[in-house]
């Protein structure tokens, strides 16, 4: 089983849906050693290839709810991404079809935890709305919490 990979799904060119990359970027500033830290535009080969047999696979992605308040973060824990039931999705079939389709093909990691964090501005250009810039610095400290508890379950003899 290899180590944690926490994945930034997002495109930066569209304002908000830039956030999972930034996590990514913020993540590898500070250095994290011994996680995986990749950015996927969301497509399902990609993602699948990227948290195949994980201990541990954190996916960051924007998120619209219904209220919206811009800048909320969910967590959301895949049950089991290796079981045969299906999981909710946070952001459309990308996420979805990629969990569905890596159960079905042995290549889940064995635990999964998306956070998606609610957009404001979706719109094509470069830099993350105000309230979701607000949210970056508790997002990445939630992820590093993910990957503290990680370790602290895995290594202990």
């Amino acid at each position: 089983m290899r180590p944690a990979v926490v994945i930034g799904i997002g495109n930066p060119f569209r304002h908000d849906e830039g956030v999972g990359p930034a996590v990514v970027r913020e993540l590898r500033e500070q250095g994290c050693p011994g996680v995986t830290l990749a950015e996927s535009d969301g497509e399902t080969a990609a993602l699948i290839a990227m948290w195949d047999r994980r201990r541990l696979a954190i996916v960051v992605d924007a998120i619209h709810a219904d209220p919206a308040r811009p800048g909320r973060i969910h967590r959301l824990v895949v049950p089991d991404p290796r079981a045969g039931h299906r999981a909710g999705s946070t952001n459309g079939a990308g996420l979805g079809a990629a969990v569905a389709l890596s159960r079905q093909l042995g290549r889940s990691p064995e635990w999964m935890v998306v956070y998606g964090v609610e957009a404001a501005d979706t719109s094509f250009g470069v830099g993350l709305s105000d309230p979701v810039r607000a949210a970056l610095p508790g997002l990445v400290a939630a992820v590093r919490r993910e990957l503290q508890a990680d370790v602290d379950v895995t290594d202990v003899t």
